[in-house]
């Protein structure tokens, strides 16, 4: 009888050390999962809100009148490109001679490390050319952020678009 109790408490062992084995791999395997659930997404979490604050900012100063209101490439402080609530063209050609001039002085005026690229719905002219857009067009990047406005170009209805990305 004694040979009987010993194959079934062997057998009993080999299934508690199956269970133990299986419950640890299953705990690990929940652990890992939570810790790169909650980890890996706030990295690029925090880079997508500082593009979000600074696309915004972009958006925000674009959308204004500048100042001074009455700004040029000398005299600066923020470019803005709005004049009763529509686009100046006067502005918007200025703001064009920057960005093709010095397009680094563009980015220190809107606060931003990023590269941005700024466009209308509408043809943008600029002393009787067409203009696909003003800033660098995004080629090569890493994160692309996008923020559309709608405004007021030539009396019609535009949206503007502006992209902000890192290299």
């Amino acid at each position: 009888m004694q040979k009987i109790k010993k194959s079934k408490n062997r057998k009993a062992q080999a299934w508690g050390i199956d269970l133990m084995a299986a419950s640890v791999i299953f705990i690990f395997g929940i652990i890992m999962f939570y810790l790169y659930a909650l980890n890996e997404p706030s990295e690029g979490k925090e880079i997508v809100e500082t593009m979000s604050y600074e696309g915004e900012f972009i958006a925000r100063s674009l959308l204004s009148e500048g100042y001074p209101s009455d700004w040029n490439s000398g005299n600066v402080i923020k470019i803005g490109i709005l004049s009763e609530n529509k686009i100046n063209q006067t502005k918007l050609e200025r703001f064009y001679e920057i960005a093709a001039l010095d397009y680094e002085k563009t980015k220190r005026l809107f606060n931003t490390r990023f590269n941005y690229y700024f466009f209308l719905s509408e043809k943008i002219t600029i002393d009787s050319d067409e203009v696909e857009g003003l800033g660098e067009k995004p080629e090569n990047y890493k994160n692309l952020f996008k923020v559309t406005r709608f405004t007021i170009y030539n009396n019609k209805p535009s949206t503007m678009t502006i992209y902000i990305w890192e290299s």
